[in-house]
C-alpha cells in the first residue's frame, strides 16, 4: 500500500512539470488555463502621448495676474495657415497631471495641430494662432519665470 502511495504522489509530482493536459494544474479548477480576471479595459488604456509638434516661432506672450492665479497667453506662428488645437502644455508636470514648476521656472510648450493638407500663405496675420493656460497662486509659488518654448525660438516672462 505504501508504495503505490508513493508511486501516485511521484506520478503526480513528475506530471505537475509537464505542459499537458494529465497536469492538475492544468486542469480548469486548478487554474492553468481558465481566463483571469483583469481590471484592465477591453480595448485597453487611452494613449495619453502628447504627438503634436512644436509651433514655429512664438510671437509675443503674457502673463495677467487675476483673482487666485495668471492667465497665461501667447502667439505663435505657425508656417501656413490652417493649423489648429493650440495649446501650452507644461513641460514638468505633478503626479496628478497638473502644471509644475523646476528651478523655479514654469516652462509651456506651444503645441498645435497642423491642417491635414498644406494652405497657401496669405499674411502673416491670417497665420497668428492665440493660446492660452491658468495658473493658480499654488503653482506660481516661488515660481520665478515662465517661458513658452516654440520649435525656433522662445519667450520668457521674469518676476
Amino acid at each position: 500500500m505504501k508504495v503505490q502511495i508513493v508511486a501516485g504522489l511521484a506520478a503526480a509530482l513528475v506530471l505537475t512539470g509537464c505542459q499537458s493536459r494529465y497536469n492538475p494544474v492544468n486542469w480548469s479548477w486548478g487554474g492553468g488555463n481558465a481566463s483571469r480576471t483583469t481590471l484592465a479595459p477591453d480595448d485597453g488604456y487611452e494613449d495619453k502621448t502628447e504627438r503634436r509638434p512644436l509651433v514655429s516661432q512664438v510671437l509675443s506672450m503674457d502673463v495677467e495676474r487675476v483673482p487666485g492665479g495668471a492667465i497665461v497667453t501667447a502667439v505663435g506662428l505657425p508656417p501656413t495657415q490652417g493649423y489648429w488645437k493650440a495649446d501650452l502644455v507644461s513641460t514638468y508636470q505633478t503626479v496628478t497631471g497638473e502644471v509644475a514648476a523646476k528651478d523655479g521656472e514654469i516652462r509651456l510648450e506651444f503645441k498645435i495641430i497642423p491642417p491635414p493638407v498644406p494652405n497657401p500663405v496669405v499674411n502673416q496675420q491670417s497665420r497668428e494662432v492665440v493660446a492660452g493656460t491658468y495658473l493658480t497662486d499654488q503653482t506660481l509659488y516661488n515660481v520665478r519665470r515662465i517661458t513658452v518654448v516654440a520649435a525656433n525660438n522662445s519667450v520668457a516672462s521674469s518676476r
